[in-house]
């Protein structure tokens, strides 16, 4: 473990923390999920169970004479009976279960992960259990369980002493006084055991935040690997790069059979014009291109009888200055009406059968 930690010495990235929590690996701590339970426990028993004993008290005093009951005795003790007990039975059974939830919604772990579904036979590994549960992690877990139940023993104590000429009076006096006390006895405990818990809990969290980042850091190859599935593989990349090249030139040469002219510097540059006549726009670029390209399209105006006019000059400036599909620029009218004029006398040479 240590040998790779040493290996992995760069941070995790985003996209490899991301990654993780895909699968169903990120930090979650079961002490605030401890924590959050207590909070909708005391919730419950505020809301809930208070409600629940007043009621029961009510009942018991008609029971025993005390107060009328509005109907019958058996539908007067029923009614009231379930539908208190119901009240105290959803709020003791919805409220923490809420609160949890919501205590998973801070950590983010709440997370749905089909992997984490499959039959994973590294989980039952003895080997690889028994390093986590005598490992690092599993001797900090240990430490922060019995510390926390170190303070709970000693909590417990004080709260015990401070409430114990309390609850001997309420026991030793009335029985409604003794069960209206309970619930405040009870709420006290949870309060102490939230407050213990919630302090157990940030460090807990804390220690599996660390935990996971150290589990995810990554060596410089994963670093490098991460890098090519982003940016893209270099080879992939120039193979994609030229794979659109290779389809902006099969569709420019095919534009170069409409040209009007094809201006060339004979061996390393062409240029592929079209004047639309009466149109009140200069000349356009079909295609341009050097070396290789401009074979090309020297070869392919040939084929398509495209006059090509000679003009290393201008074949130069027009292809560094001109993209295609752009007209011409102003200082080119002389040069390519020149190249044009030339084009149209060599079509008429053509159809006089020159």
């Amino acid at each position: 473990m240590d040998k790779d930690n040493n290996d992995k010495q760069y941070e995790a990235t985003e996209q490899k923390l991301r990654k993780a929590r895909q699968q169903g690996d990120l930090p979650r701590s079961t002490e605030v999920n401890v924590a959050m339970m207590y909070l909708g426990v005391w919730l419950a028993l505020t809301f809930g169970a208070g409600f629940a004993a007043k009621s029961w008290l009510a009942m018991a005093s008609r029971t025993m004479g005390s107060e009328p009951w509005p109907d019958s005795p058996v539908t007067g003790l029923a009614q009231p009976l379930w539908q208190s007990a119901a009240i105290a039975v959803i709020a003791m059974a919805t409220v923490p279960l809420i609160a949890i939830i919501l205590g998973l919604v801070v950590q983010r772990a709440l997370v749905f992960s089909p992997q984490k579904l499959a039959i994973d036979f590294k989980r039952i590994n003895p080997v690889k259990n028994a390093g986590q549960k005598f490992g690092k992690s599993g001797l900090v877990t240990f430490a922060i369980s019995v510390s926390k139940a170190g303070f709970v023993g000693v909590g417990g104590w004080f709260l015990f002493s401070m409430l114990w000429n309390r609850m001997a009076g309420s026991m030793l006096g009335a029985g409604d006084i003794w069960v209206l006390g309970l619930p405040d006895l009870m709420g006290r405990v949870l309060i102490m055991a939230v407050a213990i818990s919630a302090g157990f809990a940030v460090l807990d969290f804390l220690w599996k935040r660390f935990e996971h980042l150290q589990k995810n850091r990554m060596s410089r190859k994963e670093m490098e690997d991460e890098h090519k599935e982003v940016e893209g593989d270099p080879h992939m990349k120039a193979a994609r790069r030229q794979k659109a090249v290779d389809l902006v030139s099969r569709q420019m040469l095919a534009d170069v059979a409409k040209a009007d002219v094809v201006i060339v510097n004979p061996t390393h540059y062409a240029v592929a014009l079209e004047w639309k006549r009466g149109s009140g726009r200069a000349p356009v670029c079909l295609a341009k291109g050097t070396d290789d390209i401009a074979a090309l399209i020297r070869q392919r105006a040939r084929d398509h009888d495209v006059p090509i006019w000679s003009d290393p000059p201008s074949a130069r400036a027009i292809h560094a200055t001109v993209r295609i599909g752009e007209e011409i620029q102003r200082e080119h009218f002389a040069a390519v009406a020149a190249a044009i004029r030339f084009a149209e006398k060599m079509r008429e040479r053509a159809r006089a059968g020159w």
